[in-house]
């Protein structure tokens, strides 16, 4: 697998974890499930936001080395091409 193909499976799940945080905001703020389903609501809510940042916070991380990696890669390029 090379490195374009990992980076668009990274920002895919980054996107998907973002939009199971936002599923599960919206149903503490949008809706009454905390009061009709009791702790059955709040553990799904809890699911939804967990399992977000499960899939975002590692995509991210590899993301962020990704970029810090490239650009050291443009610097040096750049005081090679000075000399």
């Amino acid at each position: 697998m090379n490195e374009k193909v990992l980076a668009r499976l990274m920002y895919g799940l980054l996107l998907a974890g973002v939009g199971l945080v936002l599923t599960g905001v919206g149903l503490v703020v949008f809706s009454d499930i905390v009061t009709k389903q009791g702790v059955h609501g709040i553990a799904l809510i809890a699911g939804l936001i967990a399992g977000g940042l499960f899939l975002s916070i590692p995509a991210k991380l590899y993301l962020t080395y990704q970029l810090m990696r490239h650009n050291d890669e443009r610097r040096q390029a750049l005081k090679q091409s000075q000399r």
